[in-house]
C-alpha cells in the first residue's frame, strides 16, 4: 500500500494519505488546518517476510555459484577423492576406529 505521512508546517499536525499513482493525487493541503504547508516525512515500515523466508531464497542462487564453482575446480570435486579411499575390506588392518 502506498500510504504516505505528512506532516503541516503550520499548525504541526501530521496526517497520513493513500497515495495511487495515476488514482489518487497526492495531498496539496493539510486535512486539519486547510494551508497549503504540508510536506512528506518518512516513517516507519514493516517486512513481510523472515529471516528464514530469505535464506530460501537465497539459497538457488548459493546453490547455482556453488555448483558453477565446483565445475570450474576439478580438485574440489568430492567423488575424485571417494575414488582414491581404499575399502576396509580390502585393507590387513585398517587400524584402530576413531573415537569422536
Amino acid at each position: 500500500m502506498p500510504l504516505y505521512a505528512y506532516q503541516c508546517d503550520s499548525c504541526s499536525q501530521g496526517f497520513e494519505a493513500l497515495v495511487r499513482p495515476n488514482r489518487s493525487p497526492e495531498p496539496t493541503e493539510c486535512k486539519h488546518c486547510g494551508k497549503a504547508t504540508i510536506r512528506k516525512v518518512p516513517t516507519t515500515f514493516a517486512l513481510a517476510h523472515s529471516e528464514l523466508d530469505a535464506l530460501r531464497a537465497l539459497d538457488p542462487m548459493y546453490k547455482r555459484m556453488v555448483e558453477d564453482q565446483m565445475a570450474q575446480t576439478p580438485e574440489a570435486e568430492p567423488m575424485r577423492h571417494l575414488a582414491k579411499m581404499t575399502p576396509f575390506d580390502v585393507v590387513d588392518d585398517p587400524g584402530d576406529p576413531i573415537d569422536f
